[in-house]
């Protein structure tokens, strides 16, 4: 039997570029290989494409210009009819394999170009089958100003924003003019509107500090959002996608240790617990002892507390066309019992493989891959269904 060729393309122009390299890296350790050939792509920060299997060491990174130099550079084959997608080899030997031909795109970037759209509309545009979230639910997603003014039209209930652009072709941003008109309680919680779940996220006791990191956002995005900061702070995430059958179906709700507080990207990624201080084999699959120890899985909820998360997360999936395998996640007053629709992560972390596995449904990292897999190829079956010209009324020109 052949097996379906995958390319796995991690990296990326994005802040969250190291968290996708892991991510791609255990996609390849788990991925069924008696029914898929797996391979590498790596986008760089300055967006070229590689592929080897040296970029599935994690001691190799940063890739450094020497090693990039035994890599293949590749760019997505276009301007050629052929019956596969496949990768050109831009540095290939004068008698070498030009090509790569491949199956599907497995994308498993976070933040920026990789979740917003943009690899997904390039996909397209050359018709090649990739996973996850379509382009248009990608880019409503990790917009957190458009994914607040859909779930305000589902009647599901989000924190009440305060949004700042940043001035247009100004050299110096005068914050304080910036501000003269804004009327805002403290604390509350400043945040790019357009990147990741927890990059530039940061609580702001005064208007100094707002200040500040306004400063710091607008390094990174031309928007920022100001929300109340939710006191007695307790999160609550949830994961949901379509199951082989078409039926959408939610994982576990978990609980991340971070009673009163939130987590940010060092949080994450770069804590005490994290693999780094640690010093874990980061490009293993993460321990069960590790995942644990920084999540509570199916927290102490009222029913209308968890019904309210569970059809929350159904409901906003379902209105942005069921497609990919999104984290959502919640914001909760732990004493008044409140809970908020914070954002929604349409590629995240090791996929949340760990809600899967630890749900109704006992789904394994493996199992989850190939269920993305599949849902990827359904959703590549059905475009070519919709722009099917043949069939259609719109053509102009008729054979005579």
């Amino acid at each position: 039997m052949n097996k379906i060729k995958v390319a796995v393309f991690f990296g990326g122009k994005s802040f969250e570029h190291d968290v996708s390299i892991l991510t791609g890296i255990q996609v390849i350790q788990a991925i069924d290989i008696t029914k898929y050939e797996p391979f590498p792509v790596y986008v760089d920060s300055d967006g070229y494409w590689w592929t080897g299997d040296a970029l599935l060491d994690t001691r190799n990174y940063p890739i450094s210009d020497a090693l990039k130099s035994k890599l293949l550079n590749v760019s997505l084959q276009a301007g050629e009819a052929t019956i596969r997608p496949s990768l050109k080899i831009i540095n290939a030997p004068l008698f070498g394999k030009k090509r790569i031909p491949f199956d599907i795109a497995f994308l498993a970037f976070h933040g920026a170009e990789g979740e917003s759209g943009a690899f997904q509309g390039l996909f397209e545009t050359l018709n090649v089958a990739y996973t996850g979230a379509d382009v248009i639910s990608s880019s409503v997603y990790m917009s957190k100003i458009a994914t607040k003014q859909i779930c305000k039209s589902l009647n599901i209930n989000v924190l009440s924003e305060t949004i700042i652009s940043k001035p247009v072709n100004e050299e110096f941003i005068d914050i304080e003019s910036l501000l003269k008109e804004v009327k805002v309680s403290y604390p509350l919680c400043a945040k790019p509107a357009n990147l990741g779940s927890s990059v530039g996220v940061c609580k702001v006791s005064n208007k100094e500090e707002l200040s500040s990191a306004l400063l710091d956002i607008f390094k990174m995005d031309n928007t920022a959002i100001l929300e109340p900061f939710v006191e007695n702070l307790i999160e609550y995430n949830i994961a949901v996608m379509k199951n082989l059958d078409g039926e959408i179906i939610t994982s576990v709700i978990e609980s991340p240790n971070n009673e009163n507080t939130f987590l940010s990207f060092k949080d994450k990624y770069l804590s005490e617990n994290g693999a780094k201080k640690k010093g874990l084999n980061i490009s293993a699959m993460p321990s069960d002892e590790l995942i644990e120890s920084r999540r509570k899985f199916q927290p102490t909820l009222t029913k209308k507390q968890e019904d309210f998360i569970t059809q929350s997360a159904k409901s906003l999936f379902d209105f942005m066309g069921a497609t990919g395998n999104p984290r959502i996640d919640f914001l909760s007053n732990k004493k008044t019992g409140e809970i908020w629709l914070n954002e929604v992560n349409p590629i995240p972390g090791a996929f949340a493989f760990y809600l899967w596995q630890n749900s109704t449904h006992h789904i394994s990292y493996t199992e989850l891959i190939d269920i993305i897999i599949e849902n990827g190829f359904k959703n590549y079956d059905k475009r070519q269904y919709e722009i099917n010209l043949k069939t259609s009324d719109s053509s102009i020109f008729k054979k005579k």
